[in-house]
């Protein structure tokens, strides 16, 4: 199993219009071969940072379509992939 852990910082005034488009986006995410979860946190300290965490049967690339939506909108992005297997 593999986990994404996607990590944005938005630009002030974006949140709403990220916030507001992320679950339609997770439910066609969650459809996905291979997909076992998605989830959105928002960060208690910074009401700016959003971070996504995904967890996926085998590495795979998806999600395109989202990431060229929020893409303009951030000031930094990391995306980091666990392999949770030993």
């Amino acid at each position: 199993m593999f986990k994404f852990i996607i990590t944005l910082q938005l630009q002030p005034a974006t949140r709403d219009e990220i916030l507001a488009r992320a679950p339609a986006v997770q439910a066609a995410t969650r459809t996905e071969p291979g997909c076992l979860a998605d989830d959105s946190l928002t960060c208690t300290d910074d009401p700016d940072r959003v971070v996504f965490g995904e967890s996926w049967a085998s590495k795979q690339a998806h999600t395109r379509e989202w990431i060229a939506f929020h893409e303009p909108k951030h000031l930094s992005f990391a995306f980091e992939t666990i392999n949770v297997e030993p």
